[in-house]
């Protein structure tokens, strides 16, 4: 605690705990903190500066949906099922926060708080090269920590603050917020202990996104909860997390089966400002995007658009949009696959350990069986491929 503002914005109990304080003390420190701030006086609404800014997700329909992107100066909580998309979220904005203004970012850094063991460089460096930033430097502003208990997690959060200070931190990701806490507080009879913590947390989390107005991305974990004879998905941490957050949204998956599509569904439960929209994305190895291609970037130039698979490729982002690496002498039993729009040298390397040789054998093969053993291809994305290879050969 070493500004006013985080004086002023401190319970009692919590600055008499210093050393040499008493409560007495410490409640007319934090008084005369506010006088000097002028928070002790009332303003005309009219005369308020909110100065909120946002962060690209990396999907517009999801920016929409969020009011232009995660908010500055407020909690954003996106809670859902295993593999619904919520860390790859935390992966992407982790990324566009360091984009300029005119491209969705905020030139800032970013604290990664993980308690899940989740946090992945390549992914990084992927979303990095997407969207035309150099990699290294991306991974040079992002400042991880992995977390091991509930009181390193208290511990580490109001770490951030410094970081907040000290090195132009604009985005603070918890990922997740509940992990550790249900796992160290089980039953009814520790649920009063785990609030006390989870609602420290969230103050914490609130007075540092208000005085440095950064934002703040928690990820959170459901519960299914039966309702008669139907079962929902509902956020764990009660109504500490419920009221504590300035924005809630639910991350869906479509089918039965998180493996059956990339295709996600955003939708806003709870919102200061916005109304209940709902929003389809996909979640990819290059982060959140609108569709199962990205656009590859340099500076603020659009470049082309790219198939995820070329994102892996050692030799570099694709010589374009056809996803042709230009090397087919490496690989001459794939050399006629790679010159199909939308495969390059390391998904022809993946098709030909299926047997998949050639455009012949390309074209009859099943694309939900192939798909199935292809990582990151989808059965549409190989039925375009497919296509693409009737229109190479009839040309």
């Amino acid at each position: 605690m070493s500004t006013a503002e985080a004086l002023a914005m401190s319970p009692a109990s919590f600055v008499a705990e210093i050393d040499g304080l008493g409560e007495k003390t410490a409640k007319k420190l934090i008084w005369n903190a506010r006088d000097a701030l002028g928070m002790t006086d009332f303003t005309a609404a009219a005369e308020i500066n909110e100065n909120v800014e946002t962060i690209t997700t990396g999907s517009q329909g999801l920016d929409h949906i969020l009011g232009g992107g995660v908010q500055t100066g407020k909690l954003t909580e996106v809670f859902g099922p295993f593999k619904s998309g919520k860390t790859n979220l935390a992966h992407t904005i982790a990324v566009t926060i360091q984009l300029p203004k005119s491209m969705g970012g905020l030139d800032s850094s970013v604290a990664y708080v993980d308690t899940e063991n989740t946090f992945s460089k390549e992914k990084i460096k992927r979303i990095a090269t997407r969207f035309g930033l150099d990699p290294l430097k991306v991974l040079s502003r992002l400042y991880h920590s992995r977390i091991y208990s509930s009181d390193h997690q208290s511990q580490m959060i109001q770490k951030t603050e410094n970081l907040c200070k000290t090195r132009n931190v604009r985005l603070i990701i918890v990922d997740s917020l509940m992990a550790l806490m249900r796992n160290e507080y089980v039953g009814i009879g520790m649920l009063a202990r785990r609030q006390q913590v989870l609602n420290n947390m969230i103050h914490g989390l609130s007075r540092i996104a208000e005085t440095y107005n950064c934002a703040v991305l928690l990820t959170n974990q459901v519960a299914t909860k039966m309702m008669g004879m139907f079962a929902a998905d509902d956020a764990i941490g009660g109504n500490i997390v419920a009221h504590g957050c300035h924005f809630r949204v639910m991350f869906k998956t479509k089918g039965f089966s998180s493996n059956n599509s990339l295709k996600r569904r955003g939708v806003i439960v709870d919102a200061p400002d916005l109304p209940p929209e709902e929003c389809e994305f996909y979640i990819t190895s290059a982060g959140i995007a609108d569709t199962d291609q990205v656009e590859l970037h340099v500076g603020n130039a659009k470049i082309g658009v790219l198939d995820i698979e070329t994102l892996y490729e050692e030799t570099g982002i694709g010589a374009g949009d056809d996803g042709d690496d230009g090397d087919s002498d490496d690989v001459p039993s794939t050399a006629s696959l790679t010159s199909v729009k939308g495969i390059g040298k390391g998904t022809a390397e993946h098709f030909a350990k299926q047997g998949i040789k050639s455009i012949e054998n390309l074209l009859a093969a099943q694309p939900e069986d192939l798909a199935s053993k292809i990582p990151g291809v989808s059965s549409k994305k190989i039925r375009d491929m497919q296509q693409h290879a009737r229109t190479l050969i009839s040309s």
